[in-house]
C-alpha cells in the first residue's frame, strides 16, 4: 500500500510540474514566494487578531490559480515554439507581486523593510530593468 502511494504521489508531482514548464529556478522562486506570503498574511492576521478560516481558504484559491496562470503560459509558450518567454515573464511578475504583498504582511505587522528592497521588487513587477 505505501509503494502504490509512493508511486501515485511521485507522478502526481510530476504531471504538475511537467505542467508548470519544469523545476526551474523562476518556479522554485515562486512557490518559496507563495509559501512566505501564505504564512506571513497568517501572522499579520493573528497579530491584528483577525485571523478567519475563509480568508485564509480564499488566500489558497487565489495561489492555486496563480499557478494555474503559469500553467496556461507554459501551454501557449509550448503554441509559440517552446521559447519560455511568456512562462518565464508571468512567473517574475507573479514573484515581485507577492514579495510585495510580503514586505505589506511584514510591514502590517510593524517591521521595517528597506526601501532599496521595495524599489527593486516594484521595478521587477513593472518590467523596468534598465535601472
Amino acid at each position: 500500500m505505501i509503494k502504490v502511494f509512493k508511486l501515485a504521489f511521485t507522478s502526481l508531482g510530476t504531471f504538475f510540474i511537467y505542467l508548470l514548464g519544469g523545476w526551474d529556478v523562476a518556479l522554485q522562486c515562486l512557490l518559496i514566494a507563495i509559501v512566505i506570503d501564505y504564512l506571513t498574511g497568517i501572522a499579520k492576521s493573528f497579530v491584528s487578531k483577525k485571523l478567519n478560516s475563509n480568508k485564509g481558504f480564499k488566500g489558497i484559491v487565489k495561489k492555486l490559480a496563480m499557478l494555474c496562470m503559469v500553467a496556461v503560459a507554459q501551454i501557449v509558450d509550448t503554441l509559440m515554439g517552446h521559447t519560455g518567454l511568456i512562462r518565464t515573464t508571468i512567473i517574475y511578475y507573479l514573484v515581485a507581486n507577492e514579495s510585495l504583498s510580503i514586505i505589506e504582511n511584514l510591514g502590517e505587522m510593524e517591521i521595517i523593510v528597506p526601501k532599496a528592497l521595495i524599489d527593486k521588487l516594484e521595478q521587477l513587477k513593472s518590467g523596468d530593468h534598465n535601472e
